[in-house]
């Protein structure tokens, strides 16, 4: 597999992997856009103009476009992050110019009174469904603690009164200021012939508007003061405690370091299964690591019953606390592996390999091999890992708990 990239002069970027080992093809449009550049009143705009992406353009109905996605036959969908927003869909080779047609037609919305004003009553329910799920509060709460009123501690759906607010002209200038040619980058792999689709982009898009360039982010700064706050709901059976510290950003060098730290203390069979869900004491406890453009975060939580509660926190602490005693050159060589292999399982399948590449491409900066993915994971060290201790002690976690009453 050989991978192609081409920048056309409005700014779209063609990313390509061929595989003709593969039986299907899957191709996405990833924007380099999200909830983290929402204004304060506009909060949940990336996340809408997602959902209206799907009720149609102005030259095919909502209908037909989603019957044409259909019949492609594969899963298409998308989905809003802080920093991108993808639209994906995968189908059988022969199918692969409707493919790249019908996604290209989902990027023109026609944004149609009527369809904002059915989405919205669509997503206030869906606000409201995960509102009802402990652990999704639980999180949110704890992004508002730790960002304060930065872009990255607001929810991606937003609040109701902010998606109640949004009007059609706020939707059309999101739309119009963040979907230029110059933030989207079009990744296909998989089945298909690279001069072929080279050629069709070459031919379609380079007529899509440059638009304005991404502004540079607020700093992020988080306020991760050390502490922790509770609350209250007796309607929970369950404590449910969410925690973040300092880690890394996506272009850091010692990135995958901070991964397989994640996986060694929080991942299967890692520092946290071992006190307290083989111990009995939790029955959910983990620890991931979140990279943005710019800064990252180590984000992990547990559930326990109340009585437990303050044990358990205190346990969780202690395992962050006293993780590079842990550490040998067996279990992060191992843990390393692991991801290793991740990589190169999900790479199996055109649709796996799809978001591998396109998330590096928007996040990292640079788009790369599977061959370099696993590499970088290979070369990380007992070393490595001890130099993102240094720089990230996990001490001072910022918490958030919420059950009755805790013992």
């Amino acid at each position: 597999m050989t991978l192609r990239e081409r920048r056309f002069p409005n700014g779209l970027t063609l990313l390509l992997e061929p595989d003709e080992a593969a039986q299907t093809v899957a191709a996405g449009y990833f924007v380099a856009t999200g909830a983290r550049e929402e204004r304060p009143g506009e909060l949940g705009a990336s996340h809408f103009l997602e959902h209206l992406m799907f009720k149609g353009s102005e030259s095919v109905p909502s209908a037909e476009l989603n019957a044409r996605l259909d019949d492609l036959g594969g899963h298409a969908n998308a989905f809003t992050g802080e920093e991108a927003t993808v639209y994906h869909a995968a189908t059988l080779p022969e199918q692969g110019g409707e493919l790249l047609e019908t996604l290209t037609e989902l990027l023109r919305p026609a944004l149609r009174p009527a369809d904002i004003e059915a989405e919205r009553g669509v997503i206030l329910e869906e606000i409201a469904m995960y509102a009802e799920q402990p652990a999704v509060r639980v999180a949110d709460e704890l992004r508002a603690s730790y960002w304060g009123e930065h872009g990255l501690g607001h929810s991606i759906l937003g609040t109701p009164q902010t998606v109640g607010g949004l009007t059609r002209e706020v939707l059309a200038r999101n739309w119009q200021e963040r979907y230029g040619a110059g933030r989207v980058t079009l990744t296909v792999v998989g089945a298909f012939d690279p001069d072929a689709v080279e050629a069709w982009a070459a031919r379609e898009l380079t007529g899509w508007p440059a638009g304005l360039p991404a502004p540079a982010p607020a700093p992020a700064v988080p306020r991760h003061p050390g502490t922790f706050r509770f609350l209250r709901d007796e309607g929970l059976s369950r404590v449910q405690a969410a925690l973040a510290l300092p880690g890394l950003s996506a272009r850091h060098p010692l990135r995958e370091a901070a991964t397989v730290l994640a996986e060694l203390i929080g991942g299967e069979n890692g520092d946290l299964y071992w006190a307290l869900l083989d111990t009995g004491l939790a029955d959910s406890a983990d620890l991931g690591h979140l990279d943005y453009t710019d800064v990252g975060t180590f984000e992990g939580g547990f559930s326990c019953d109340p009585e437990r509660f303050v044990e358990v926190q205190a346990a969780y602490l202690d395992v962050l606390r006293s993780a590079g005693d842990r550490l040998t050159p067996e279990r992060v060589r191992r843990a390393a592996r692991k991801l290793a292999v991740s990589t190169l399982l999900r790479a199996e399948t055109p649709g796996g390999r799809l978001f591998a590449l396109g998330m590096d491409a928007l996040t990292m900066g640079e788009a790369l091999t599977t061959e370099e993915q696993v590499a970088r994971f290979e070369r990380v060290s007992l070393e490595a890992v001890r130099a993102v201790l240094d720089l990230c002690p996990l001490e001072g976690a910022t918490g958030v708990g919420m059950g009755g009453v805790v013992q």
